[in-house]
């Protein structure tokens, strides 16, 4: 369901979003001296860890996290990688290896490498589009509630840290949740900046996902000095698979979704160290380590996993001593922990804490969980058969990987742990090691999906690779010596073109299916309503309006009124669909409120929260026929106590008048 935003104030937001994305980091990365493909790829994160460190940070030192001083922030960040790099040269502290990918590409290859990953955005901006319904769009799906009041309370009141944007649902006193918020503090930029309401910025946020998927890929692929054809189809691949970034945009996974496509950049990070080991390659893993924890809990375990084949090929291949890199590497994570101190010390505190952990304990057949990963799908009923079929001749091809073939071994590690958790997600054994992704086999397919990806791409780039040699070696080719010099590229716009037929314009309308999930927007959907119906949004609309300033309003938890915070800034007793660990208030209100008359209980924990109108809806996040709201908030027409002061097919407010 949309909210009333203009096409042109999504569309600056878009662009608000692409210069949050790229200048903080650009400038952090610039001053570490990166340069390159390795800048371009690493400024999404390193904007990322200069928002993620700084909301915590601020808060700490209790001051507010705004525009300005996000800014200030990113600028002392940048001064201190400046300050590093420029201490280790005079001292002698990096290594005299130039800083160069072993293999060079020609300006021609990297204008259409660039090419590749601009089609990459465009695409991923095209299926999220589609998916929408609507530029202004509402997200559907579980998650997004919190993750869109999250947004909303820190531009509000400025507070970034750890704990405070999980009180817009558990504001009892130390009932606060640890939540990293690296991606909440961008968007909260973005919608101070934009002026955009909040669920057109979390629309803006997502629709360059796959691109910067792309970009990530390519500037790994460059580090390991890959061929360019190797990184253009790896990056128009990764905007073309669904169980890449699209299925966890789907399952309204936003954070989780980032951190899937800032994963690769743990390998560039980690690559770059030990090929140069020194102070300077140092700080730039230490802050890329801090920044993927900051994006999302899980984020720097899958970062850690899909680069530990590196060390693993590094040490088969005799290329470094075991004992030797970790040395190297322990006091680079040392260095990480205490930049990422706030987050380290939460995750600690949230994993001992009294927050039920529910695993999903899925159990599918095995043979289904490796169709799935060799198809590239899980949500939709079409497999990806021609990805599948370049993954084939990528897995068959590995030997020519050179000095990627460890991307090989991540992906036999990624995706046995997708298979565990997939098939047999009930063990204990599985439940306890899978935890940072909540047992969830969604979330590993997406981490599985990288390295086939990867394997994917390099089928097509092999493949590009044999055509163009059979007909370099056909004697009418031979006799035109102008034609070789434009073989490669001619093969190579052939292959992509080939690709782009054969899959219906790189899969754009599968993926738009996957992705209209998390909008309520797709076939799955059309006989049920929406959790946020339009008429809600309207009533939401006209609290704003009316409610005065401090004023909570009582709610139902498991309708779409959760948004009420997002998209009118008033206040909800029930601020997130989850019913995990309610505040005692919330819940006794939800059972009791149209006592209220009667239940000196009942009043007093509406004085308490200082509620002053009561919004209910009929959209559900149940997946039941049947709507089941608490007994305290049925049958509330006729209530004395009560006014109504708004009422629309969908929805009502009450005023609470005595």
């Amino acid at each position: 369901m949309p909210t009333p935003d203009e096409f042109w104030t999504y569309s600056s937001t878009i662009g608000v979003y692409l210069l949050v994305l790229v200048v903080p980091g650009g400038l952090v990365g610039f001053a570490a001296g990166l340069r390159g493909w390795t800048l371009a790829g690493l400024a999404p994160l390193l904007t990322y860890t200069a928002t993620g460190l700084a909301g915590p940070w601020l808060s700490s030192a209790g001051l507010p996290y705004n525009v300005a001083t996000a800014a200030a922030s990113t600028v002392v960040l940048a001064g201190i990688a400046f300050g590093v790099r420029k201490l280790a040269e005079a001292r002698g502290w990096v290594s005299a290896t130039e800083d160069r990918p072993p293999v060079e590409w020609t300006r021609g290859a990297h204008l259409a490498v660039a090419a590749c990953v601009v089609v990459a955005t465009a695409l991923s901006i095209y299926v999220v589009l589609s998916a929408t319904g609507g530029t202004n769009a509402v997200f559907q799906r579980w998650d997004t509630v919190f993750h869109a009041n999250g947004i909303r309370y820190i531009a509000d009141t400025g507070d970034g840290g750890l704990f405070g944007m999980s009180t817009v649902n558990y504001y009892e006193p130390g009932g606060a949740l640890f939540y990293p918020n690296a991606y909440h503090l961008v968007a909260a930029l973005v919608y101070n900046l934009s002026g955009a309401s909040i669920p057109v910025v979390l629309n803006a946020v997502t629709v360059p996902v796959a691109g910067i998927f792309a970009l990530s890929m390519v500037a790994m692929v460059r580090q390991f000095g890959g061929r360019a054809m190797l990184a253009g189809s790896t990056a128009l691949i990764a905007a073309t698979a669904t169980t890449g970034a699209y299925e966890s945009v789907s399952s309204g996974l936003l954070p989780f979704a980032l951190g899937i496509v800032l994963t690769p950049l743990a390998a560039l990070v980690l690559q770059r160290f030990l090929e140069r080991p020194g102070v300077d390659t140092a700080s730039v893993l230490a802050i890329s380590a801090a920044g993927l924890l900051a994006s999302h809990s899980s984020c720097l375990f899958g970062g850690i996993l899909f680069a530990l084949p590196v060390l693993i090929q590094r040490w088969w291949r005799r290329e470094g001593k075991a004992g030797r890199d970790l040395l190297w590497l322990l006091p680079t994570g040392l260095a990480a922990a205490v930049l990422a101190a706030p987050m380290v010390l939460g995750a600690i505190g949230f994993t001992s804490g009294a927050y039920p952990y529910k695993p999903w304990a899925s159990g599918i057949p095995v043979p289904s969980a490796l169709g799935q990963l060799l198809t590239f799908r899980q949500v939709l009923d079409q497999p990806q058969l021609w990805l599948a079929g370049l993954l084939v001749v990528g897995i068959v091809l590995i030997p020519t990987l050179g000095r990627m073939r460890w991307i090989g071994v991540a992906a036999v590690l990624l995706s046995g742990i997708f298979v565990l958790v997939a098939c047999f997600g009930a063990q204990s054994f599985v439940v306890a090691f899978s935890r940072p992704w909540w047992n969830d086999r969604f979330r590993l397919m997406a981490l599985a999906a990288i390295p086939l990806i990867l394997l994917a791409g390099h089928g097509l780039a092999e493949l590009q690779r044999l055509v163009s040699r059979a007909v370099a070696n056909l004697s009418w080719v031979k006799l035109r010596p102008r034609l070789p010099a434009t073989l490669g590229l001619t093969t190579a716009v052939v292959m992509v073109a080939g690709l782009a037929v054969v899959t219906n314009g790189f899969y754009t309308a599968a993926n738009a299916t996957a992705v209209a999930y998390a909008y309520h927007n797709g076939p799955a959907s059309e006989h049920r309503e929406p959790p946020v119906t339009r008429d809600e949004i309207n009533a939401m609309l006209e609290l704003g309006k009316i409610a005065k300033p401090g004023e909570m309003v009582l709610n139902d938890r498991l309708d779409g009124t959760a948004w009420v915070y997002a998209i009118a800034g008033v206040r909800p007793v029930a601020g997130n669909y989850d019913p995990g660990v309610p505040p005692k208030d919330a819940a006794y209100l939800t059972d009791h409120f149209r006592e209220y008359a009667s239940n000196p209980e009942v009043r007093a924990a509406v004085r308490r929260l200082n509620v002053g109108y009561v919004l209910l809806g009929t959209g559900t996040i149940e997946r039941e026929p049947v709507r089941v709201r608490g007994l305290g908030l049925t049958d509330l027409d006729h209530r004395g106590f009560l006014r109504v002061a708004y009422r629309n097919p969908g929805a009502v407010i009450y005023e609470i008048t005595r």
